[in-house]
């Protein structure tokens, strides 16, 4: 740390030195200040330009065209790339508002096999050079279920307004990344907003209003799921199983089950969404302003669900004198969303499980009042704050020496009050409140030098980061409250009262809260030289220190350099050709604490099925973090090494332009959990030495087929492609094979594969079932007997015996191939543009349907896997797939861990069209409003369809393992009309 703070001081006053002790550094500062106090100096371009920073269009072949993407009803940032640049591939496992995604760049980088492994290989996101911070996983340690998180589970992503977005670019160059550092390591997505730009003021009204149509669904009733239960229960029941029928199914009479099956008119509505915003934007040579406010609704068809953002920026930037530049930035946003009422959901956070033998009824009166009971006594308001904004001061201390800072801060909050009735819960209530915040600042220094002679240019810069990363909740929830009419948990907030902090009502109230740090600190240096327009040539030296490492190896030493040949220029060819070719490597930063604290002890004396909820006595006890894992020494930083050879050509006049990229990423030296002896108590042991490595192609084609011109038809086309491969290359103490989470990694494989057993049928008769001729005994699985009506998996290794050593890795859940296909086509103020996007070799395991034809284990267990939706009173899987095994058998012939369920996830998606028209073409518009400069109109559509052979509703909507549970609420069809007035 002093080391870091060192650092810090020294590049903060370096440049003051430089003035303080060189005369001729201040005869020239002297002299600047009285050249730019006389008024009739004109300022010159490039002064000019340090006062627009936020209107600089950033124009690599990895930018995407926002123009057409702003017609679009897109709320998170994964909305607005997917299938807009080459190698980016964005999971989005629900359409429910505000829910998470992720966004991977050129694969992933290590495991993901639960919902809090996604940061690990997330992609950061950049918004005017300020790196957003991502909700820590921590949360999860103290949850029984991982389907959400606590809190209002709120993407960050989805905060950032389209409307503000004036540029977006996907960072995969090894240099580039390089300079952003470990942040950046998993790929960087930089956003540019609206700004302040100097000249004649700007005002923008925009918004567009439309509506999600409702899908449709062939619902069912207990007289469907009756005849489907009877395929099995008259093939295998024994008389005490149908003694065990359950009784919604046994009595026909029950209109509410046998009754009309009208639920879906409830569930599925057509819901109505929006946005408007206004900015205003202008100022002179000196200074200048930009301001934009907006509010954005976006609702789905499904279970009322929806979210409300309000968003207020506001940048100033100012030229007190040609040689010194000051800007600001600052953006505020509130979230507030609706979200589904899931069974599941609900009894994941209370860590509760009812009596699941009766499900939620599909008609639509018994529906109508369980939902009355969510309108009348339900809370459930889920808040989410926003603050991000950035001072930076640039000094031009010689005319080739500048020196700046900035500091930056990102700021998120998240509340949440819920409360279930008792109606709803058995007789017994359940509230809860969550308050919890993600903060980071980054102060940077930067000294940048530069000279020229001759044909040649050097630059040389020096510069230091340091970002603090402050992670916290506060979590409390109560069972039994003494009625349904206290909601909230409150207490007495007046110290000097008796009972200061104890909650009022009666309640016991459960308390969790935790804190989390992470602390950066960067020293880095960049070297560069170009030779005419022929060459260029970069190196990047950095330094990183991680409050997260453990002290011995705290620092990381990271290196890389980059070449760039213009043979265009230097063979003199009409069109672009040149090759680029670099390396880099990045510290990965790791999140938690733990690592760095060495061997741990934990204060914890829990039940087994939930360890947060203390026992009878309510005493804790202190003893090893067994349950975690041992965390000793030696834990050091992992890293990623970056490859990439991009090829830049064009051809036709610059009409057709290509970028074709070879790259290879190596992920070393990250932490994994693997096996100890069990007699140390431990779960396992923490070390470094996974190693993941993703080969690819990214290749780009841009065209334009017909060129525009006055009255004339013009139609520009871009194609997108990546080919991407995935390796486990290494683990820990040379282990060739790991299980985790019932996956199997294994050196040389894929990390995204499943771990599956091979299923070839059915066994019909006992003569089907292999017989061990040494020992007379049949096929087994874990001791059980094989029977007839039990499914027929491969014995792999011949030993009449079905384990585990029978599984084969097959499928993965990331494509080898993606991108996207996007058009747009002009004449005569008209235009016309449209999106695909695509994936292929996707695969995911059907986990819905393993669950729908399991449902005897899953009933009589009462496991989370017996929850009914109502939604789920819906036939939306082929029941002509699937064998008829016996349910009851003690093989467990659903399981989901079997090819059976393996399905084709690939699709082609027309994901985007819209149609637009210019009025201000019209002379009577233009004659009517003097100051217009554009008034367009425009309609879009959003999937508007899908070509699969996956059996689920869309085979994007997989969760970030590949498990397909059917939970993820439907993308359907939306529609909007949409102005835009420039005046």
């Amino acid at each position: 740390m002093a080391r870091s703070l060192f650092s810090v001081f020294f590049l903060t006053l370096f440049p003051l030195a430089l003035l303080g002790n060189a005369n001729k550094n201040r005869e020239d500062f002297n002299y600047l200040i009285q050249q730019d106090t006389l008024e009739e100096e004109i300022i010159d371009s490039t002064a000019l330009a340090k006062i627009n920073v936020l209107n600089s269009k950033v124009l690599t072949i990895d930018s995407i065209d926002v123009v057409p993407l702003k017609k679009n009803p897109f709320l998170t940032i994964g909305d607005m790339i997917k299938g807009q640049a080459s190698g980016v591939y964005v999971q989005q496992p629900s359409a429910e508002p505000g829910t998470f995604q992720n966004i991977l760049v050129r694969g992933l980088s290590g495991i993901q096999l639960t919902n809090r492994d996604i940061n690990n290989n997330r992609a950061a996101v950049y918004v005017n050079g300020i790196p957003m911070s991502l909700e820590n996983s921590f949360s999860y340690d103290i949850q029984l279920y991982d389907y959400n998180r606590i809190g209002p589970a709120t993407d960050y992503a989805s905060s950032i307004d389209m409307s503000s977005i004036e540029s977006i670019e996907v960072i995969k160059d090894p240099i580039r990344l390089a300079e952003l550092g470990p942040l950046a390591s998993n790929g960087a997505i930089w956003i540019t907003t609206f700004g302040g730009k100097s000249g004649d003021r700007e005002i923008s009204v925009n918004g567009y209003y439309g509506f999600n149509t409702k899908p449709s669904v062939s619902p069912y009733n207990a007289e469907y799921e009756d005849m489907f239960r009877q395929n099995f229960y008259s093939r295998y029941a024994s008389d005490d199983n149908k003694l065990k029928y359950p009784g919604y199914l046994s009595d026909s009479t029950n209109v509410n089950y046998y009754g009309s099956s009208d639920w879906q008119d409830l569930y599925y509505s057509t819901a109505s969404l929006y946005t408007v915003d206004l900015s205003l934007r202008g100022g002179s040579d000196r200074a200048n302003f930009g301001f934009l406010g907006s509010h954005t609704k976006n609702a789905i068809s499904a279970d009322d669900t929806n979210l409300k953002r309000y968003n207020a920026l506001f940048n100033v930037n100012m030229l007190p004198f040609e040689w010194m530049s000051v800007s600001s930035y600052i953006n505020a946003r509130r979230i507030e969303r609706n979200r589904n009422r899931n069974l599941r959901d609900r009894y994941a956070e209370m860590a509760y499980l009812p009596d699941l033998s009766t499900p939620l009824a599909p008609n639509k009166n018994a529906y109508a009042n369980y939902l009355g009971l969510y309108e009348m006594d339900a809370v459930d308001d889920n808040v989410t704050n926003h603050l991000q904004g950035n001072i930076r001061l640039s000094l031009d201390l010689l005319p080739n020496l500048n020196f700046s800072t900035s500091f930056a801060l990102d700021y998120n909050e998240g509340i949440r009050d819920l409360f279930y009735p008792s109606k709803l819960m058995e007789t017994i209530n359940y509230m809860s409140t969550y308050y919890g915040y993600t903060q980071r600042f980054v102060f940077s220094n930067k000294l940048s030098y530069w000279k020229e002679f001759n044909d040649n240019r050097f630059t040389l810069s020096v510069g230091s980061d340091y970002s603090e990363d402050l992670y916290r909740y506060n979590f409390a929830r109560a069972y039994d409250g003494p009625n349904d009419y206290i909601k909230l948990n409150v207490v007495e907030g007046n110290p000097n009262e008796e009972g200061y902090l104890e909650p009022k009502g009666g309640l016991r109230v459960l308390r969790y809260n935790n804190k989390e740090q992470f602390n950066l600190h960067s020293i880095f240096g960049k070297i560069g030289y170009s030779y005419k327009e022929l060459f260029e040539f970069a190196a990047v030296l950095r330094w990183d220190g991680s409050s997260t490492v453990q002290r011995d190896s705290r620092w990381l030493f990271t290196p890389s350099a980059g070449a760039k040949w213009n043979l265009d220029k230097q063979l003199d060819l009409e069109n672009l050709f040149n090759i680029q070719a670099g390396f880099s490597r990045l510290g990965k930063p790791v999140y938690s604490s733990r690592y760095a604290s060495g061997p741990q002890y934990a204060s914890s004396l829990g039940w087994s099925q939930d360890p947060t909820v203390s026992s009878y006595y309510g005493y804790a006890g202190i003893s090893r973090d067994y349950t975690y894992g041992w965390t000793g020494y030696n834990l050091k930083w992992a890293y990623s090494d970056k490859y990439e050879v991009t090829f830049n050509n064009s051809f036709f006049n610059e009409r057709l332009s290509t970028a074709l990229s070879f790259y290879q990423r190596d992920d070393q030296d990250q932490i994994v959990l693997i096996p100890i002896p069990l007699e140390y108590g431990y779960t396992g042991q923490h070390k470094n030495g996974l190693a993941v490595r993703n080969q690819g192609v990214d290749a780009t084609i841009n065209g334009v087929i017909l060129p525009a011109g006055e009255n004339k038809l013009s139609w520009t086309s871009s194609l997108n492609i990546n080919l991407n491969r995935n390796e486990l290359t290494a683990l820990p103490n040379g282990l060739t094979e790991l299980q985790m989470d019932g996956r199997l990694l294994r050196v040389g494989e894929s990390i995204d594969q499943f771990w599956l057993y091979q299923n070839k049928g059915i066994y019909n008769s006992s003569s089907d079932i292999p017989v061990n001729p040494s020992t007379g005994l049949a096929l087994s699985n874990n001791g059980v007997p094989f029977e007839v009506g039990d499914a027929k998996w491969v014995d792999q290794n011949g030993d009449f015996v079905i384990n585990e050593e029978d599984k084969v890795l097959q499928g993965r859940f990331t494509p080898k191939y993606y991108g996207g296909f996007n058009n747009s086509l002009a004449y005569k103020g008209f235009d016309l543009s449209f999106s695909f996007t695509y994936a292929l070799g996707l695969d995911a395991i059907n986990q819905r349907a393993s669950n729908r034809y399991d449902f005897v284990n899953n009933e009589d267990n009462n496991t989370i896997g017996a929850v009914r939706e109502i939604f789920q009173w819906q036939q939306d899987l082929d029941i002509t797939k699937y064998p008829i095994y016996n349910v009851w058998s003690g093989t467990n012939p659903y399981r989901e861990d079997q090819d059976l369920f393996l399905e084709d996830a690939s699709y082609l998606k027309l994901r985007s069209v819209s149609f637009g028209y210019d009025l201000s073409r019209l002379n009577y518009i233009k004659s009517s409003i003097k100051t217009l400069r554009r008034a367009y109109v425009y309609v879009t559509a959003n999937n508007v369809f899908t070509v699969t052979k996956f059996s689920g509703n869309d085979p994007e909507l997989v969760n970030f393992n590949g498990i397909y549970d059917g939970y993820g609420l439907p993308l359907t069809q939306t529609y909007t009309l949409g102005i835009k007035l420039d005046l």
